[in-house]
C-alpha cells in the first residue's frame, strides 16, 4: 500500500498548500467544471500524455473540492496504471484505488493539527464541515485507530 500520508505531506511542503485546484494545475491537470444531471460527481482521464479530472458543478463548492481532491488522488497515485476512473465518485469504495483515492482526499483536505480527540466522528464531521466518511479516512491508521469502511 502506498504510503499517502507521507505522499500528500511532501506535496503540502511543496506546493505550500491544500487546495486540490493549485496542486492539480502545478502538475498540469486540466480540470473541467461542468454541469451533469447524471449521478456523475466527477471522474479523472488520462489520454496520451494529457490528464484532466472533470467535476460536476452542479455539486455544491464543498462537495466540488472533495471531488477533485479525490480525483487528484487517482491522477497522482493511479496514472501509471491501466485502470480508467470513469465512474461516480462515492467515499464508499469499490476497490484498493477507491480507498486510496479516498484516503488522499482526507489526508489533503483535513489538517493533522485539526483531529481532536474530545469530538465524535459526527461532531467532528460537522466542525470540519466535511462527511463522515471522510474523517473515518482521516482517521485510519491514526493512534491506532481503525474504522471500518
Amino acid at each position: 500500500m502506498i504510503n499517502i500520508h507521507a505522499r500528500v505531506k511532501h506535496l503540502k511542503e511543496k506546493y505550500g498548500t491544500r487546495n486540490p485546484e493549485k496542486i492539480a494545475r502545478a502538475f498540469d491537470i486540466e480540470i473541467v467544471k461542468k454541469p451533469y444531471t447524471s449521478n456523475t460527481k466527477g471522474f479523472f482521464i488520462k489520454a496520451v500524455r494529457n490528464k484532466y479530472i472533470t467535476v460536476n458543478s452542479n455539486l455544491t463548492i464543498q462537495c466540488q473540492n472533495i471531488v477533485l481532491a479525490h480525483e487528484l488522488g487517482h491522477a497522482l497515485l493511479h496514472s501509471s496504471q491501466d485502470v480508467y476512473f470513469i465512474r461516480e465518485y462515492t467515499l464508499f469504495p469499490i476497490g484498493r484505488f477507491e480507498i486510496e483515492a479516498n484516503k488522499f482526499a482526507a489526508e489533503l483536505l483535513i489538517d493533522d493539527n485539526e483531529i481532536r480527540n474530545d469530538l465524535s466522528i459526527p461532531e467532528m464531521s460537522c466542525w470540519l464541515g466535511v462527511p463522515e466518511e471522510l474523517v473515518k479516512y482521516k482517521l485510519q491508521g491514526t493512534n491506532g485507530i481503525v474504522f471500518p469502511v
